[in-house]
Formats: C-alpha cells, structure tokens, sequence
C-alpha cells in the first residue's frame, strides 16, 4: 500500500540549509519563512498554552482540595497539633495570609535555666559543695553561657521610648530589647549560688510565633483557681503583662520550697510579644530566686502562667525538681 501525501507535506520535509551556528540559532527563535518563533508556529503555541493552562488548574485544585482536607481534619485534634482559635493576629504574616489568622499552636510554654546538667531523667537542680557533679560552680558556668546570647548591642531594637510596657511590640521589624541588668542578683555571677545559698532559677518564655497575650488586669474576673497571693498582687498592680506564679508541687513542697523572689516582677510584659520571626528576638525572662529553701529536701517547683488566652487545663506550664546540700 502506498501513502501519498500532498505538495506541502514534502516541501515541510525538506532540511533548512546549513547558515552556520549563529545563523541557524538564530533561525531557531524566529523563522520568518515560516513564521515560527523557537519551532512553533502561533497556533502550536497557543495550543501548548491552552493544555498547560488545564493541566495545571487541575493539578493545583487537587492540591487546594488535598490541603483543604488536611486542614480540615487536623484543626479538631488536641495538641501537639493545630487548633483553631477565634483571635485575629495581628502581625504581618496574620494580616496578609488567612491561614496563619485561623490556627493557633496550642497555649504558650516557658522553660528553666540552669538545666540538662546532671544525667538523670528528672529536671533536677542539685546544688552541693561536697559533690563534684553538683557544684555551685557548674551552675554558674552554665548561666554565663547561656546569658552571653542576651549580650547584643541595642542598635538592633528599639530604643527604651519605643518600648512601653503598656503596649505591644505590633512591629515585624524591631523587637524590644530585655536587658538582664533587670534581673538583678540573678543576671550576673554568682547568681545566688555562694554562700548563703539563695540560688537563681531563669524562667525563659519560649518563642511562640504570633501569640498575642490577653492579660489580667486589676479589673478582670480571675480564675477561680489562682494563688490568692498573685491575686492580691494582680489586683494592685498596673502592670500589663503575662502573669506567673511559682510554688511547691504538693503541701509538702509548699512547705519546704520556702520565700521565692520574682525578679523583676512576677510576669513577662506584653512589650516584648508578639514574636512573628525577627532574627534579633530576644525572650524575655523573669528570675526565681529561693530565699530559704529547706537543703536536703527534694522539692519539686511549678511554674503557671496566667493569661485570658492561655487554656485552663495547659496553665501548668513547667516543673523542675531542685535540692540544696546540707550546710
């Protein structure tokens, strides 16, 4: 069987004569023999243009519904994972992206230096001048190092006007700069840790992208189950911060922890949040400082934050574990 084709089918087969490199490339992006721009003609472009264009609508509105799906299920499971929350962010990314104004990671959680110094399980602080793992000195180091991160020149925040501690730091651009000097005794060596021993505990915020704190105030209805002694100071005080209040883990506990000292007050100021991602952010800290904490005693500490939006059944934010050798 033989196929016969037409004139213009064998003229379309014949080979374009050799120009040379740079000629034939350059015959490549427009041929105005045949009027086609990188070997096509308008109409295959257009065609092309027309597939891709189906291709990937389809491709993306899986992709869309997939997310959707994801979404969906994962913003009804408990923590760790997302959970939708009713207030509106208001950093950058809260303002211009829907998606980071609906999900809330869970309340906000703090943790304590010194720490991860003894190989036990347990987070135990254990301070004693006649053991070489417990050492005073040890806990010293170990608070210098970790206190040089805070050691940064202030021409990367703003300055001390800028920052009121009645007013959030809303700005994505500069964050406010916590200054360890407020930390009293408790920001510079020894840190309680001589004698007499009075050690210094740093209770750091850890970073929560885009949490806004809703704070107690004097005329807030606090809960039902708040220490009366944090009561009395809330009700007394003007400070706009997230509140925090530490104390033995059972009666026994209380009994034995002792007088503990917040330095620079029993909170963190709502200046230094939201954190939406600034490279220079630095979290605030408030110092524990134990005044008469019974030695040989193992006394387990909780620490709880309080704020309007902080979930009642996640306020137990941190315990660690802390014994003073015997004197």
């Amino acid at each position: 069987m033989v196929i016969v084709h037409d004139e213009e089918y064998y003229r379309s087969r014949v080979p374009e004569p050799d120009l040379g490199p740079f000629r034939n490339f350059m015959r490549f992006v427009w041929n105005p023999n045949l009027r086609m721009i990188l070997g096509r003609t308008g109409k295959e472009w257009g065609l092309l243009g027309v597939f891709y264009l189906c291709f990937f609508s389809v491709l993306g509105s899986i992709f869309a519904l997939q997310m959707w799906v994801s979404i969906d299920y994962i913003s009804k499971l408990d923590k760790p994972f997302f959970l939708y929350s009713g207030l509106a962010s208001r950093s950058y990314f809260g303002n211009n992206f829907p998606l980071f104004r609906q999900l809330d990671f869970g309340s906000p959680g703090i943790s304590f230096k010194p720490n991860n110094l003894l190989s036990t399980a347990s987070p135990i602080i254990w301070v004693d001048e006649s053991n070489a793992n417990a050492r005073p000195a040890r806990y010293i180091e170990a608070l210098t190092e970790f206190l040089q991160e805070y050691n940064k020149s202030r021409d990367n925040y703003k300055t001390t006007a800028e920052c009121s501690d009645e007013a959030l730091n809303i700005s994505d651009v500069k964050p406010c700069f916590f200054d360890i000097e407020s930390l009293g005794v408790c920001g510079k060596p020894p840190y309680g840790y001589t004698n007499p021993l009075q050690p210094c505990i740093l209770i750091k915020f850890n970073k929560r992208f885009d949490w806004i704190p809703m704070h107690y105030n004097k005329s807030s209805q606090l809960p039902i189950n708040i220490p009366p002694a944090l009561e009395e100071t809330i009700r007394f005080s003007n400070k706009v911060q997230v509140w925090l209040s530490c104390d033995g883990a059972n009666g026994v506990d209380k009994e034995h922890v002792g007088e503990i000292e917040y330095i620079p007050s029993a909170g963190f100021p709502v200046k230094y949040f939201p954190f939406v991602g600034q490279p220079d952010y630095l979290s605030p800290m408030v110092a524990l400082q134990f005044k008469n904490i019974t030695p040989g005693r193992l006394v387990t500490v909780e620490c709880t934050l309080w704020a309007l939006n902080i979930n009642i059944g996640q306020q137990n934010a941190l315990d660690f574990q802390i014994i003073l050798g015997e004197s």
